[in-house]
């Protein structure tokens, strides 16, 4: 039986000079630019070799030519280098941020059409529900081995994950290696939902949400350092500001409140995808319209990936060569992947709004060891999570659920064990019926080729 390693048995990362080496794997994403925006804003890391991988040769050549022009034109020192050798761009580095999709369009085109062939209808698909567990099945082993040669050639380096579903990942890398991961994301801390909502200036608004990624909870809100949480439930439950509720949107929202007590954080666009709510809500005329037009992955129509979906990439890559052309500059983003990195390096104390790391007590009624989503304080000795307001009974039963969930399939993942992940998929509350997962589970691996490898 594998297990989590624990934290504390592993040493956090001393970087030795205040220019580390920053190693993104799957840097021909997007997500390169908005990480170039963020060193204008962070201020602090000029000097930092920054390394760009990809196993796409010709997106990661064109990302590399857009950075690399940047940085000459606003004439900062920073060392951006490009390489198609896995080893190479890991060997000695500090921090790696890992932004990859493996398996390619094909894995994730696969994973949401069979899972909706078979009545598993998903909203966005990368996190939970039978799509999620796909997608897990990919990604997971190309993280670990991203993980395994860091083992060898910088044992020390901290990974930054930005690849759904966080949780699943960050369980299986704690299960099976000895480098220290941190899951990745911008956190929904309902702020300016609050804002709309009760007419408050969003600026003095200050929020603690808790959970796991992409189902936080609510546990804190203030208004110049008065607590609104009772108002703001109030104003949900009798649905003041109708408009408001509807467009953010929080009917999905609205509804769990009612039912469990908590304001979850996160908007229904996630949210209704972790109960077995989900059916009903797809089929009421209110909320189904709204949750189909706020997914902007799936034709519901044709059970598939959506013009959106692939307008959105086109779009996004002609920033990139806009960027490489001189036309466009590059934006500052609402991530923290170079905060954390600054803190770290330049011992400068921060407060973060989430990152998903082993519980150590921060959320009660959660094991320790599984992975949270919580607020941190990050600096020189690297992230430590903040004890959050105690959940509700009824929201860690459900929290439990999925972790359960997430732990099992990725044990089942490791082991190669198809009779895991079928437990798995039939612990998620979306899964139509067991015959049904094993039916959507069977042709995603013949699908990607891995049939006789599960």
């Amino acid at each position: 039986m594998l297990k989590h390693v624990k934290t504390e048995d592993l040493e956090v990362i001393k970087v030795d000079s205040s220019k580390p080496k920053i190693t993104v794997v799957g840097a021909g994403s997007f997500l390169t630019l908005k990480l170039l925006g963020d060193f204008y804003r962070v201020g602090d890391l000029w000097g930092s070799e920054f390394v760009l991988y990809d196993v796409n040769e010709e997106r990661l050549k064109a990302m590399y030519t857009a950075v690399k022009r940047y940085v000459e034109r606003t004439n900062v020192d920073l060392k951006v280098s490009m390489t198609t050798n896995k080893t190479e761009a890991l060997e000695n580095a500090d921090f790696v941020i890992v932004a990859i999709r493996a398996g390619g369009l094909k894995a994730t085109k696969a994973s949401i059409e069979i899972s909706f062939k078979y009545g598993a209808v998903p909203i966005v698909g990368d996190t939970t529900g039978p799509s999620g567990i796909l997608k897990a099945i990919t990604e997971i082993p190309a993280i670990l081995d991203i993980a395994w040669i860091l083992e060898d050639v910088s044992p020390k380096a901290l990974i930054l994950n930005h690849t759904n579903p966080v949780t699943a990942v960050c369980t299986a890398v704690y299960m099976a290696s000895k480098i220290n991961i941190v899951g990745m994301c911008h956190g929904y801390p309902l702020t300016k939902f609050t804002s709309a909502l009760l007419d408050l200036e969003y600026e003095a608004l200050k929020s603690t949400v808790a959970g796991i990624n992409h189902l936080t909870w609510l546990t804190e809100i203030t208004y110049r350092g008065e607590s609104i949480l009772e108002e703001l439930k109030e104003a949900v439950i009798q649905g003041r500001k109708w408009e408001v509720i509807e467009n953010h949107p929080y009917l999905v929202g609205r509804q769990l409140l009612k039912t469990y007590g908590m304001l979850v954080s996160v908007s229904d666009r996630h949210t209704a995808e972790f109960f077995h709510y989900l059916y009903d809500w797809l089929n009421d005329p209110k909320i189904g319209r709204v949750l189909r037009k706020i997914s902007r992955v799936i034709d519901y129509e044709k059970g598939t990936l959506s013009e959106e979906f692939f307008r959105k990439r086109k779009a996004a890559w002609q920033k990139v060569l806009k960027v490489a052309r001189g036309e466009e500059k590059v934006e500052a983003s609402d991530l923290f992947y170079l905060d954390i990195i600054s803190s770290i390096v330049n011992d400068v104390k921060r407060e973060i709004r989430v990152a998903n790391i082993p519980n150590r007590s921060y959320i009660e009624g959660i094991k320790d060891g599984r992975i949270v989503e919580v607020p941190c304080i990050v600096d020189r000795s690297g992230l430590k999570g903040k004890k959050v307001g105690r959940l509700t009974r009824s929201v860690l039963a459900i929290l439990n659920l999925h972790l359960e969930k997430f732990e099992i399939l990725a044990q089942g993942i490791l082991e190669k064990d198809k009779g895991l992940i079928l437990e798995a998929m039939g612990i998620d509350p979306t899964t139509p019926s067991p015959e049904k997962a094993e039916a959507i589970l069977n042709e995603y691996l013949s699908t990607i080729n891995l049939l006789n490898e599960i």
